[in-house]
């Protein structure tokens, strides 16, 4: 039996439904995907920069630091070139090698912090690659909404002959007169000849 007109509007209706659901669905996906994904760039760069930031400071810092420290060492010397006292030129430099000792610290510290920038826990890159990944994992789903959406469309599309034409032809076989239309067909055929 064919199907009629209002179930086919019915099933349309429903593969329309489905279709919307999976437009939902991606948009839903997507937008919770991406939001994850724009914090975790967030919170990269803003952990690279307030890394980046301090370590500037720190380093204008060591720089006017050894600036003074030049200077002090200059000064000294000026001062032993005029009164030869060794002991002055000593402390100031043992000074300045402290303060030497403390800056490369700092250093030490600045350079791992850097470090902690440089190799992250999570790199943009990584979070780039688990967006990809979520959105492949959630594409399975999608596919097979898709599915179902071509499924229904394919079980709507009946290119069978109507069982009742089947059936129609079947009788007249049986009543012989299958014989009449053929002998008709053909005279039709000579004719048009």
């Amino acid at each position: 039996m064919s199907r009629s007109v209002k179930s086919a509007k019915s099933s349309i209706k429903e593969i329309y439904g489905l279709m919307d659901s999976l437009q939902e669905t991606v948009k839903n996906d997507i937008k919770s995907n991406l939001s994850a994904f724009d914090e975790s760039l967030r919170i990269r760069l803003s952990n690279a920069e307030n890394v980046i930031i301090e370590s500037s400071r720190a380093r204008e810092a060591m720089v006017a630091g050894i600036i003074g420290m030049r200077k002090s060492i200059e000064k000294a010397q000026r001062k032993f070139s005029r009164n030869n006292n060794i002991e002055d030129l000593r402390l100031t430099l043992l000074d300045v090698a402290k303060d030497i000792s403390r800056l490369r610290i700092a250093n030490e510290n600045i350079s791992e912090s850097i470090k902690t920038v440089l190799n992250p826990s999570m790199s943009a890159v990584e979070g780039v690659e688990r967006f990809a990944f979520d959105l492949q994992r959630f594409a399975a789903t999608w596919e097979r909404i898709g599915r179902e959406i071509d499924q229904g469309i394919s079980d709507l599309c009946d290119d069978q002959d109507p069982s009742e034409l089947v059936e129609l032809e079947n009788f007249i076989s049986k009543q012989g007169y299958d014989k009449l239309i053929s002998n008709h067909e053909e005279s039709e055929g000579a004719e048009s000849e």
